[in-house]
């Protein structure tokens, strides 16, 4: 009789464990069909800053797309409005307070920030070390570190649901500061060429030039 509850005990033990794994390899492949199989995210964003004693310092939110490879457009509307905009060679910051338009090659702006490798259109596993962290929120959770150090972040965390949309973001710069990042997107949809280039208004300062 022992050694029958002692077999079922190890069956379901098993068993258990084979789920794990397998689960484990479901949610990697999310994380990597996120990253290979995505051409484009649309939607909006709710942005949170913390310091390094985890004090909240800033709160933003707006509008996003992207187009792998290489192109976005962030939109912050509140709590001031500033567009970041990439056609994948150009970058141009808006600050519409200052009336300022400043243009910068991309690779040499965002080459080590994390839109570089969220705008990239292949495995990650390529440029970072990732680690499977524990589900929460209904969303798998994944730490990718960069195997070449960066400059400005140390770290990216990504939440994933299980149709591998992403919907959570948590980077870690160098100075112990976090930025929290909510998605609401929708993927693989049509967006127009232009909404990647970014025409200047009128009357405003334009510091460098486009190539």
């Amino acid at each position: 009789m022992k050694k029958t509850i002692l077999t079922a005990v190890f069956i379901a033990a098993t068993s258990m464990s084979q789920l794990a794994v397998a689960d484990a390899k479901e949610a990697r492949a999310r994380l990597d069909s996120f990253f290979t199989k995505v051409t484009s995210l649309k939607g909006s964003f709710k942005q949170q800053v913390f310091d390094k004693k985890g004090k909240a310092i800033q709160n933003s939110s707006g509008l996003m797309y992207m187009s792998r490879p290489g192109r976005f457009r962030w939109v912050y509307m509140t709590p001031e409005p500033q567009e970041l905009v990439s056609d994948g060679k150009n970058l141009w910051i808006y600050d519409e307070d200052l009336e300022q338009v400043t243009i910068k090659p991309v690779n040499s702006a965002v080459s080590s920030t994390p839109m570089s490798f969220l705008t990239r259109r292949d495995v990650p596993a390529a440029r970072f070390h990732i680690k499977a962290l524990p589900a929460r929120g209904g969303q798998d959770w994944f730490q990718l570190t960069p195997k070449q150090a960066s400059r400005d972040f140390k770290s990216i965390e990504m939440g994933l649901d299980v149709k591998g949309n992403l919907k959570r973001m948590v980077m870690h710069d160098q100075l112990g500061q976090r930025t929290d990042i909510i998605l609401n997107t929708q993927s693989n949809i049509p967006i127009s060429g232009g909404t990647f280039y970014f025409q200047a208004p009128k009357g405003v300062d334009v510091i460098g030039k486009a190539r």
